[in-house]
């Protein structure tokens, strides 16, 4: 696997094209997992992607935009101008030394300034720069969870996010304090006011059915999938032909 934990020569050696940066967060997870959870979840699903694409993968970001978790201390966010132009300074710097495809993977679901960065990058600089976002929640869930408040799936320190942490980092998981949380608000609200106005432990979803095995199945999934909608994003880019002035 071609990573950061290599030589800049061996990097020159194996010239890869493409790039993978996961983004994280440090948030409140509830009662039962670390803040750093969003983290840890981005480091292995960077390690499979890069693993399966041969990209060239890249620490993961421990920090976004999180505002939608405030309240108890742990959380920490920089606002969404802040985050577009770190974000869009790190994606430049990898156009500029010879990168012509990265990945940003999305491990926090809160950062809504993603699609405005990425389709400005893409619409300034393809054909010869290309950027592809990919949620890691992305898809329907790997086992479906059965919600009591009707119309309302899990979206935070649940079932998924709970099982991913028993397989990828055990230690930290507290699961005699995990409960389920069921706000009765769809997920919009969360620009109303904060979680824990939805849910007060702070969680979404039902992490009191977790396991490592289906943690590993979760992470497989995920990553398999990731790496299908890189290789159909990419594909579609590259496909493009030129309308007037535009290559976007």
């Amino acid at each position: 696997m071609i990573s950061y934990n290599m030589t800049a020569d061996e990097i020159v050696s194996n010239d890869p094209e493409l790039a993978i940066l996961p983004i994280g967060s440090i948030e409140q997870h509830g009662p039962h997992l670390p803040v750093a959870t969003d983290w840890y979840i981005a480091n292995a699903i960077g390690q499979a992607v890069a693993e399966l694409t041969g990209g060239f993968l890249l620490p993961s970001l421990p920090i976004s935009t999180c505002r939608e978790n405030q309240g108890k201390k742990g959380t920490v966010w920089m606002d969404p101008d802040h985050f577009y132009n770190m974000l869009t300074s790190i994606l430049m710097s990898l156009k500029e030394q010879g990168f012509r495809k990265v990945v940003t993977l999305q491990c926090h679901g809160g950062i809504f300034i993603m699609t405005p960065i990425i389709r400005q990058i893409n619409a300034t600089s393809n054909p010869h720069f290309m950027v592809v976002n990919i949620d890691s929640g992305m898809g329907q869930p790997v086992f479906p969870v059965t919600s009591p408040v009707p119309g309302q799936t899990e979206i935070h320190a649940g079932d998924e996010e709970t099982s991913l942490m028993l397989h990828i980092a055990p230690e930290t998981v507290h699961m005699e304090l995990a409960e389920a949380g069921w706000p009765t608000v769809p997920r919009p609200y969360l620009s109303y006011g904060s979680i824990f106005h939805a849910t007060p432990n702070g969680v979404w979803g039902d992490p009191t059915q977790a396991s490592a095995e289906k943690g590993k199945q979760i992470l497989a999934v995920r990553a398999k999938s990731a790496a299908e909608e890189i290789e159909r994003a990419f594909s579609y880019m590259e496909s493009k032909k030129k309308i007037g002035y535009s290559s976007f």
